[in-house]
């Protein structure tokens, strides 16, 4: 373990700690104040996120494309305020910050008994959606990459499984997928991140060509499960959690061509879901970098 590891530990349980003795408003002011700070000082991520932002939005000016920049640094510094504070929260005082639309399309599925799978993104604050579902008593799993520091990745982890929400790692995923789709669980992809090439097909993102990972058509089509979009967004000082009709899978055909049609239909459904919220998106990602190799 180098050095670096254990004081970023330290520093993040630290923020965490400030972020939840103090109230929620506060929270979200100081969040404000981190991401403004990291815009000013983070030019490479700065560079990405506009550069993002001017290729999605081609006919937007300039002028824009800086406003819902800064705005977007903004609002990522809230969302990790937000989630850190949480420890201080309890699934009462997390509700009460939050609407749902949709939850009974939801509902109407899980009735059926065989579990769904919800395709999501790291739109609005995806990590308190994911506990705000847990809290309304949904058998929530999450499938997620884990942090290259090992103790803030269990801390982190932790905190997701705070309200009884479960953490898959996406490495050998599968059969714990399976697990939780047949005990009539939900299962959650976050889709919206650059796949590498041996788990990604080739897709379309705002009209440019992207790596998206096959993982999530790939299981839909061999189990069935229904599909259906959820997303987070931020409203004033509260969020709304929504969920979109469930989507149908292509019809009959070879397996590979079903799972690139499905995959960029996920991609169309993601981007509807951004265009609503621009400022409330990853954009410091480098989401359209294809991996070497992949032809669009």
């Amino acid at each position: 373990m180098g050095a670096a590891e254990p004081l970023e530990h330290a520093l993040v349980r630290l923020g965490a700690a400030l972020a939840g003795r103090v109230a929620w408003e506060t929270r979200l002011a100081w969040g404000r104040r981190l991401g403004r700070l990291w815009w000013g000082v983070d030019r490479r991520h700065r560079r990405i996120a506009q550069g993002n932002l001017t290729q999605a939005f081609s006919d937007r000016p300039q002028k824009w494309v800086r406003e819902i920049t800064v705005a977007n640094f903004e609002h990522l510094g809230t969302t990790a305020v937000e989630f850190g504070g949480m420890f201080a929260e309890t699934p009462e005082s997390l509700l009460a910050r939050y609407r749902f639309e949709g939850r009974e399309r939801l509902d109407r599925v899980l009735e059926e008994g065989r579990g769904a799978l919800l395709l999501t993104a790291h739109l609005g604050n995806w990590e308190l959606a994911g506990l705000a579902m847990a809290a309304l008593g949904y058998p929530v799993h999450a499938v997620g990459r884990r942090l290259r520091n090992p103790r803030i990745d269990a801390w982190v982890r932790s905190m997701r499984e705070r309200f009884g929400g479960r953490v898959i790692p996406h490495r050998q995923a599968v059969r714990p997928v399976l697990r939780a789709l047949r005990s009539g669980g939900l299962v959650a992809f976050l889709l919206d991140q650059r796949a590498l090439s041996r788990e990604g097909v080739p897709s379309v993102f705002f009209g440019r060509p992207v790596s998206t990972n096959r993982g999530l058509a790939t299981l839909a089509l061999r189990t069935g499960a229904p599909v259906l979009p959820a997303f987070d967004r931020r409203e004033g000082a509260g969020h709304v959690a929504w969920c979109e009709p469930p989507l149908e899978p292509p019809p009959d055909g070879p397996a590979e061509q079903r799972i690139r049609e499905l995959t960029r239909r996920f991609d169309r459904v993601i981007e509807e879901a951004v265009r609503r919220v621009p400022e409330q998106w990853f954009w410091v990602h480098r989401r359209w970098r294809l991996p070497k190799g992949m032809t669009p």
